[in-house]
């Protein structure tokens, strides 16, 4: 253990804080609505702490940190949609603010309302296969990050990754929503210093002009160069950059552990006003951690593994003491996001897979004590699975573009369907079967591809999905329109 008495002290503190948070907002916790959206009280200030934090862990910078490590200054882009697609959204309301009137609780639900119960089914598995597997990589890559920084031997791995999680699970499982929010604050004063501290401070010791040198002289034009050699051929070029709009959106519409932040909101106004705000702090969540692991690339004369420059970074620079701080930071988002991660997973896997089931079959809806039974079981269920999933899934390719193609597999099909499902009155059951279907073929494709085709061909795969998913919805709505009765059109309009 690498850790003085000092960053013990710390870190144990945090630990304390979280647990008294879980017992103390239990007592707030009466049904299901209480549970997964803090009965939609929250406000702009903390939807706007509580929206960070929900997508910051320690994960999130590592992946980013990967990228900067292994393209330089070329990787910076990645982080300007997420502004441009939050602004837009909380500036026009596009999509979200009739979601938001609807006041439904997990995205698989609309569907439900707009479509069929065997819609929602269908999408309500495709999320929670997505989500899960997406979540499933987390604990591995941050179990390796804390034993790293912390000094813990490597065969510990699954013992760290058993107690985050366990931990994690039992403020969860009490305060479910209520304990998330709160944890949130403590959560943002710990990262705020962190991420500041390891900025200036890994200036300092690298250097600018050694930062610029190195990244010119090893990776040359490539690695400033996110076009390069063209616009239409560069790693990050056009292509790129339509993906990851086009993600952004999807992400920010149905993306079920955002959904739920915006379904927290009080009114439709504040969820807008969360959402336009929260675009310039996902910039500087996406551009300070790529800078971090171009420092690291700069600071290390030897080569690492990309997953392990930034810990290995923080762990040689950061001075004990100062150490514990940082770490109780990283710590506290690593729980938010897993803490946010399981409630979300597990409520479509409850409400959307369970809940729709029981009630095909009993003909009743769940009383709300019940719904809270299901969702803290279910809680528990897709925490084992996450460990088994860390322990036997090998990451090929960017970390990255992993997690980007586990959610696709169902975040085409959710954008166009909910779109063309607010929007166009002739969107059809047969359209929004076939849009999540075609929309999940070349992210699967891409999930058994090798490491040399995931990269070359992420982009084209990633809005081939988007694109494959819109001829989905066109194709299957115009067709049961056409062999539809008169009075089924009237119904359906």
């Amino acid at each position: 253990m690498d850790f003085n008495f000092f960053d013990l002290a710390i870190v144990a503190l945090y630990v304390a804080l979280v647990f008294l948070s879980g017992i103390l907002m239990k007592k707030y916790v009466a049904g299901i609505g209480d549970y997964l959206v803090a009965d939609r009280t929250m406000g702009f200030n903390l939807g706007l702490i509580s929206m960070m934090c929900t997508e910051i862990g320690m994960i999130t910078y590592v992946y980013y940190a990967e990228l900067g490590y292994k393209a330089g200054f070329a990787s910076l882009i990645i982080a300007v949609p997420p502004l441009l697609v939050y602004f837009f959204l909380g500036k026009t309301g596009f999509i979200i603010k009739p979601l938001l009137e609807m006041k439904i609780m997990t995205i698989p639900e609309f569907f439900s309302r707009r479509f069929s119960k065997g819609v929602r089914l269908y999408v309500g598995v495709l999320m929670a296969v997505g989500g899960i597997l997406n979540f499933g990589v987390f604990p591995g890559v941050e179990a390796k990050f804390i034993n790293t920084v912390s000094g813990i031997p490597e065969e510990y791995v699954l013992v760290t990754m058993v107690l985050l999680l366990t931990l994690v699970l039992v403020y969860t499982l009490l305060g479910g929503m209520v304990s998330v929010i709160l944890t949130n604050y403590i959560q943002y004063v710990l990262l705020s210093f962190g991420m500041v501290f390891i900025t200036v401070y890994g200036v300092y010791i690298v250097g600018w002009e050694n930062i610029v040198d190195s990244v010119t002289t090893k990776l040359g034009d490539k690695g400033i160069n996110p076009f390069f050699p063209t616009l239409f051929t560069g790693e990050f070029g056009i292509g790129f950059l339509i993906w990851q709009i086009l993600e952004w959106t999807a992400i920010l519409v149905a993306w079920q552990a955002v959904a739920l932040r915006l379904f927290s909101s009080k009114d439709s106004k504040t969820g807008m006003k969360i959402y336009k705000w929260s675009g310039l702090m996902f910039l500087f969540r996406g551009i300070l951690p790529i800078f971090w692991g171009i420092m690291a690339f700069a600071y290390f004369t030897e080569p690492v593994e990309g997953l392990d420059a930034l810990p290995l970074f923080i762990k040689a620079i950061v001075p004990p003491g100062i150490l514990g701080l940082i770490f109780a930071g990283l710590l506290a988002a690593s729980m938010s996001t897993y803490a946010s991660y399981l409630l979300s997973w597990s409520s479509v896997v409850s409400q959307d897979i369970i809940g729709v089931i029981i009630k095909f079959i009993t003909k009743k809806e769940m009383s709300s004590e019940r719904q809270l039974m299901v969702s803290r079981i279910t809680v528990a269920a897709v925490m084992i699975f996450i460990i088994w999933w860390s322990l036997f899934h090998k990451l090929e390719g960017y970390l990255y573009f992993y997690l980007q193609m586990t959610g696709m597999l169902f975040l085409p099909g959710a954008l166009v369907s909910i779109g063309f499902g607010v929007y166009w009155k002739k969107a059809r059951n047969a359209g929004a079967y076939l849009s999540f279907t075609l929309g999940a073929m070349p992210p699967m494709l891409y999930l058994f591809v090798s490491e040399e085709l995931k990269n070359e061909w992420a982009s084209v795969i990633g809005w081939g999905g988007f694109l494959l998913a819109l001829i989905g919805m066109l194709v299957g709505s115009l067709i049961q329109n056409l062999l539809s009765s008169p009075k089924d059109k009237m119904v359906q309009s």
